[in-house]
């Protein structure tokens, strides 16, 4: 071998480019290893070595210019997406490391979801959703339009409001945001996964950790300061107590019903509120032990969970998927995209496919279309996580075998058994008997812009504080109102109630205790004035038979098999009176 092939060669060796290489997409080739090369003065007698190697493509990074995300979008037909921020009051600093909350991260993000009209008009209502554990605004995307699109057909005009929790602030979607102007995937693959794509001529800085302590300020972002942000957006609302019906999912719904009980400074949440709307979630009515909030305990659903003392100390600021590790929202999203733009195509993703071998305990994930990459992941009878499931369909086109689910050992899963066949996708509407959710359906909310669907960085002193709100009656001395958890009048919430049970909750009773906590009757100076809470208009509870823990937000709005739409449409009409201008 000549002087330049084996200087080329040992160049490239050395940045894992040739034998033995397997990383996917490898780092580019310096400029210097092949201008330092020596170059021999005449033609040599390994030529055809030359030759091979000046025939190598040498990887070369794709740089994408960092440009302004669009903040105003029509995503289909009569329904305009926009995103706008509201300032929000400064946490407490971290009482440890004296970290101040930076003045960049006190607002909070808002997906508005309105009428295609410029200018915007009046609207009977503003429904006001806040996600769950690990959610983003993202979560609620085909609810959110299928509300505007019935509150247009009935002739009183809704808008949503989706809270994008300020910790949504952290995460870098420089290459989403690039991927979605070019309509590219692989631009967010690229960005995230093998770094041969830069925005802007900078590369991806990786994922935050948990402990990192730069992020301390974030051990103040609890209970309190979710709220304090929420009633930031509310206070937009001219004469909410008319016109804001307020939406929780999941954990969200915990923190919704704490906000209407919430003390403010002598005002109570629910004050601020037409309706509350709980889905698929309800606070327990049991708080955690005073010594397991400060000290941690060993019964969160991802092992020992830290108390405020350690983790105002060093952490862990937010809490992750087990395992998978952040990386795995950010891979759905790419994966969801791609489900968006081409569901029959095949790619090929070692990104993708690690999560899916951890996910389903595989040595090999066969050949996948991009819409049965995206249900295999969320399907109820494939998805190991049961509060991300939906019903999207079913694998075909290959054997299908069940393995134990690595999360919940009680658990099989039916996951891909060849290893050669390439695997398709049986839509929800295809399937038999029809499931709720389609394809589209999930794609459109994981790959939400300029949100998304996961919360990257969910804090933990959130769902800590979650845990100590019991039956939201707390008494003005209790140890969790000196410690700033002020849910007190939960006796006094006299807004009519829609509660909706799913795959996690599972059965319309487990809102009884709800029932029995608020105050008896509606309020006075509401529409359902004077209604006692065992009527409906009162107090609503009902089961969704067949519904995972999403199906409610992503389910097809079809009117017939999915009731939720039509449910809330009709709550919303039927408890809020006149119209009102509304706007960023």
């Amino acid at each position: 071998m000549s002087r330049r092939a084996r200087g080329l060669v040992a160049g490239l060796s050395g940045l894992g480019l040739v034998a033995g290489c397997s990383d996917p997409a490898p780092a580019p080739v310096d400029a210097a290893v092949v201008a330092d090369a020596p170059q021999p003065d005449a033609p040599s007698a390994d030529a055809a070595v030359d030759a091979a190697v000046d025939a190598m493509v040498v990887p070369k990074v794709r740089d994408i210019p960092d440009l302004p995300v669009a903040e105003s979008v029509v995503v289909e037909a009569g329904v305009r997406r926009e995103r706008f921020f509201v300032d929000a009051p400064t946490p407490p600093p971290n009482p440890t490391s004296m970290a101040v909350t930076p003045a960049m991260f006190n607002r909070v993000p808002v997906l508005r979801y309105r009428a295609d009209v410029m200018p915007a008009v009046a609207v009977r209502a503003v429904v006001v959703a806040m996600p769950g554990f690990l959610g983003g605004a993202g979560s609620f995307d085909p609810l959110a339009r299928a509300l505007v699109k019935r509150g247009g057909t009935a002739g009183a005009l809704v808008e949503v409001w989706v809270i994008d929790r300020r910790a949504n602030l952290l995460e870098d979607l420089r290459g989403m945001n690039a991927a979605d102007r070019l309509g590219d995937p692989e631009v967010a693959a690229g960005f995230y996964n093998d770094q041969s794509v830069t925005i802007g001529g900078a590369t991806f800085g990786g994922y935050r950790t948990a402990n990192d302590p730069t992020l301390s300020f974030m051990s103040e972002w609890g209970l309190a300061t979710t709220l304090n942000d929420l009633r930031a957006v509310i206070a937009r609302v001219p004469q909410p107590r008319e016109h804001v019906v307020l939406m929780g999912h999941s954990l969200g719904a915990t923190i919704v019903e704490s906000y209407a009980a919430w003390d403010f400074d002598g005002a109570a949440g629910y004050r601020t509120l037409a309706g509350l709307v709980v889905v698929d979630g309800v606070a327990s009515g049991a708080a955690a032990s005073e010594a397991s909030w400060r000290a941690g305990s060993t019964g969160g659903p991802f092992g020992p969970t830290a108390g405020v003392e350690a983790l105002r100390r060093a952490g862990p600021y937010f809490t992750s998927l087990p395992i998978l590790g952040v990386g795995a929202l950010a891979t759905s999203e790419i994966v969801a995209r791609r489900a968006a733009l081409a569901p029959t195509a095949v790619v090929t993703d070692p990104g993708r496919d690690r999560v899916l071998r951890l996910l389903f305990s595989l040595t090999t994930v066969p050949p996948l279309t991009n819409a049965a990459a995206m249900g295999l992941a969320f399907d109820d009878a494939s998805c190991p996580l049961a509060f991300a499931r939906m019903s999207i369909g079913r694998p075909t086109g290959g054997p299908l075998r069940m393995v134990t689910n690595p999360f919940a050992p009680t658990e099989q899963l039916t996951v891909p058994g060849g290893r050669t066949e390439t695997y398709a996708w049986t839509d929800a509407p295809a399937s038999t008997p029809p499931e709720f959710t389609p394809v589209a359906n999930a794609a459109a909310a994981w790959a939400t812009t300029p949100s998304n669907f996961g919360e990257w960085y969910f804090p933990t002193r959130l769902s800590l504080d979650a845990s100590i709100v019991g039956d939201l009656r707390l008494a003005a001395d209790s140890w969790q109102v000196r410690e700033g958890v002020r849910a007190i009048h939960g006796a006094s919430v006299d807004v009519p109630v829609l509660a909706i049970a799913a795959g996690l909750v599972g059965r319309a009773n487990a809102f009884e205790g709800m029932r029995a906590r608020v105050a008896p009757t509606v309020g006075a100076d509401l529409p359902a004035a004077g209604a006692d809470r065992m009527s409906e208009r009162g107090f609503r509870a009902l089961l969704v038979p067949g519904m995972t823990h999403l199906d409610p937000l992503t389910g097809a709005d079809d009117g017939t098999r999915n009731p939720v739409p039509g449910l809330l449409s009709d709550f919303v009409r039927d408890n809020t009176r006149g119209t009102v201008m509304v706007g960023p």
